[in-house]
């Protein structure tokens, strides 16, 4: 496993060692390997990406960009979104650092190949998620 983690704003303290720990996690309990590059970023940073690759200009939590897969291995990259894991945390019972790693985890999940385009799908998703959190010792309510 190889993370890199980019730190793109200031509206959260995480520790890049943090987000490294959840996703050794993920692929352990996936049974994968990666090569990913995370980018945490703010509002104004991930809405222009939502824009020029999803074509929406809203702000979102996650994007999720695969550049290849070979059986368990994955290459790509996890854009996630700092500032709306502080405002979203306000009214939840878990922290924005908690939050954020669960944007990180729902990414990688997608890379993996989960998806969330169906009632059923996204409850497995969340199962997953909370899982994988657990183990992280992150408590996340949604």
């Amino acid at each position: 496993m190889q993370v890199e983690v980019c730190n793109r704003q200031s509206a959260l303290e995480c520790p890049a060692e943090a987000v490294r720990e959840v996703i050794r996690l993920a692929l352990e309990k996936e049974g994968g390997d990666a090569e990913l590059s995370v980018a945490l970023v703010g509002d104004a940073e991930m809405a222009a990406l939502n824009e020029r690759f999803m074509g929406s200009d809203a702000v979102t939590d996650v994007l999720a960009f695969l550049y290849e897969s070979e059986g368990k291995f994955i290459n790509g990259e996890i854009v996630a979104n700092a500032e709306l894991a502080v405002r979203e945390s306000a009214s939840r019972p878990h922290d924005a650092a908690d939050e954020l790693m669960l944007y990180v985890v729902h990414g990688l999940l997608h890379l993996l190949g989960y998806d969330d385009d169906s009632p059923e799908a996204t409850q497995r998703m969340r199962r997953r998620e909370q899982d994988i959190l657990r183990a992280a010792g992150r408590a996340v309510a949604f």
